[in-house]
């Protein structure tokens, strides 16, 4: 399956409750201390996010890049308990890119991280 599917079976998982007990939840604590490297895997840029996962009832977390000053957008999703991200930003990419994250559950989003920036 591709990522965009996976991510709207999640997504509609989520939504409608499908294979989790309904029970009151609250919203998760945001994520917090996220942190920022960059390396380059030949000529790939790669960015490896690390954060603190601060809550204990996230369904997973959401991985959000804004490039060059644009509008955030999601480039990845990871599982509960889950505290680092890879994102390969593209083969010679130039250019600065900020990221953030934000955990989620049925009850909703949580406050998003620290915001970091790089520059390839």
């Amino acid at each position: 399956m591709t990522k965009k599917v996976l991510l709207a079976l999640l997504s509609a998982l989520v939504v409608f409750g499908w294979g989790w007990a309904q029970e009151e939840e609250s919203i998760p604590d945001a994520p917090s201390h996220l942190r920022a490297f960059t390396r380059l895997d030949g000529a790939m840029g790669v960015t490896e996010l690390f954060w603190h996962d601060e809550s204990d009832n996230e369904l997973s977390f959401r991985i959000l890049r804004a490039d060059n000053g644009k509008e955030f957008h999601e480039v990845g999703l990871v599982g509960a308990n889950t505290r680092k991200y890879e994102d390969k930003v593209g083969k010679y990419s130039i250019g600065g890119f900020v990221y953030k994250v934000f955990a989620f559950n049925q009850a909703g989003n949580s406050e998003d991280s620290n915001i970091v920036s790089i520059w390839y």
